[in-house]
């Protein structure tokens, strides 16, 4: 023990003597801070070693400048090809640039939208565009469509006390599909306005629970 302590106050002394005290200071944050960066990296982690090192290099590649230009290209070149298919739609189209001094008429109106529905060249009542819209090309449906649009279209499901023909159709759809999944009176849930929300939601729901299991780094 007293060895131990020769050979620390020799290294205190000799550190004293060659180092300024905000030298000490900044030279035992930046071990410390790497210690732990090193520690974490190695130990506080789900996935494996190999993975993680791997990773790590394809990180650091990714800021070499060369790559960046390379990545840089790629990008620029997908968004202009993109960009130049949208474009395609509504080539010769002049830009509404700023609202009109004066307010158009029922008719110039209904010309100006109809125009805009020209762009439309994908029949998506053909059945065969998947993913985009979801509607039975049935003259009857559309009806019905356009009936319940007239009854709710000036609703607004947020106000739940102004509207409440809205929040009980909410429930009732809620509970049927509850039902569907076999759950209780214990079950509850939530109505969204397209597949991407509802997605979004069933992650954060399960992510929520997951929290609430203690699982604090949870999986897709």
């Amino acid at each position: 023990m007293s060895l131990l302590k020769e050979k620390a106050r020799l290294l205190n002394e000799q550190l004293r003597n060659s180092l300024s005290p905000l030298q000490l200071i900044t030279i035992t944050t930046l071990v410390t801070t790497f210690s732990i960066s090193i520690y974490r990296f190695l130990f506080i982690n789900d996935e494996d070693i190999s993975k993680r090192i791997q990773e790590t290099i394809f990180r650091l590649v990714r800021r070499l400048p060369s790559v960046q230009r390379q990545i840089a290209k790629a990008r620029d070149e997908t968004l202009t090809s993109i960009c130049n298919d949208i474009a395609k739609s509504v080539a010769g189209h002049t830009f509404s640039l700023a609202l009109p001094e004066k307010g158009l008429s029922k008719d110039e109106l209904m010309h100006k939208l109809e125009r805009y529905h020209s762009f439309e060249k994908t029949d998506v009542k053909s059945g065969q565009v998947s993913g985009c819209v979801y509607k039975l090309p049935k003259s009857d449906m559309t009806a019905v469509y356009h009936q319940i649009f007239n009854l709710f279209g000036d609703s607004n499901p947020l106000h739940v006390d102004v509207f409440p023909d809205i929040r009980t159709m909410e429930a009732e759809v809620v509970r049927c599909v509850a039902a569907m999944f076999h759950g209780d009176e214990n079950v509850c849930g939530t109505m969204t306005s397209g597949g991407t929300e509802s997605l979004l939601m069933a992650c954060k729901t399960y992510r929520d629970f997951a929290l609430s299991k203690g699982i604090t780094k949870p999986e897709m």
